[in-house]
């Protein structure tokens, strides 16, 4: 045994060195890669943040999330003016034209209050039905209510809202949902007769709901998209339920 020892010893002392020289740069790695918190809070690299903070982890592996908006809303005023069409009466088109105000109570919760007058034009259906009828040119069918102007109020909601860059310009935007109620007035012209001849203008309630899109630039400006869908009780006769849609664009100023 002792010859053996004699022997084998220089090998194992060598065997053992390189061992411990190859395990020294791994343990020197593995504290150098999880540092401990003492050394850390001492060297100020530490974020001084509760642990139960939701961004204590955020910061601690400085992971970044999209930057809060720098378009602000809540608490402001806001005013909109916007042209439109009003497309699904076969016997009259309307260009609605318009303003809209709105304050914001919250950054996703705004209150609007909205007017418009209708222009209008009549189609080339009413010509089609006084021939195919036997009307006269002085003439023109019932076409029930016509739509003079609509006021309604609401609430905004939007529950998206990004940025976009362009021309190395920042723009924000909103995806929004409407909903409220208001008031049409309304024409209704006599049964097959002239043109300027109405039974009576009246107002009558109705609902509303829609959607949009507004882009921001600055602090100030907007461009909105907006979808109406109106709802009220058509005159008897002919009766039922009107629901014209409405499409509009308008430029929005933030107070």
């Amino acid at each position: 045994m002792n010859a053996t020892t004699s022997k084998f010893g220089p090998f194992a002392v060598l065997i053992a060195l390189f061992v411990f020289m190859a395990a020294s740069p791994a343990v020197a790695q593995g504290d150098a890669a999880e540092p401990d918190e003492e050394e850390l809070e001492e060297e100020g690299s530490l974020p001084d943040l509760d642990d139960d903070d939701p961004m204590y982890w955020a910061q601690m592996r400085e992971v970044y999330t999209m930057q809060q908006r720098a378009f602000l809303k809540e608490g402001r005023f806001a005013a909109t003016l916007y042209g439109g069409l009003i497309p699904n009466n076969i016997f009259e088109q309307y260009f609605p034209v318009g303003m809209r105000l709105n304050y914001y109570v919250l950054e996703n919760i705004g209150l609007e209050l909205s007017g418009s007058y209708n222009f209008q034009r009549r189609t080339r259906v009413n010509e089609i039905v006084a021939d195919e009828e036997g009307i006269s040119a002085q003439e023109e069918p019932l076409v029930g209510d016509i739509q003079v102007s609509h006021i309604t109020t609401g609430v905004k909601w939007s529950p998206v809202y990004g940025k976009f860059s362009a021309y190395d310009s920042l723009f924000y935007f909103d995806m929004y949902a409407f909903g409220g109620a208001g008031v049409v007035v309304s024409q209704t012209p006599s049964d097959f007769g002239p043109e300027d001849e109405t039974i009576g203008t009246t107002a009558k309630p109705e609902g509303v709901f829609g959607a949009g899109l507004a882009v921001y630039a600055g602090q100030h400006a907007g461009l909105r998209v907006d979808y109406r869908q109106f709802i009220f009780q058509k005159v008897d006769p002919p009766g039922g339920v009107a629901n014209p849609s409405e499409i509009s664009l308008g430029f929005s100023w933030f107070f």
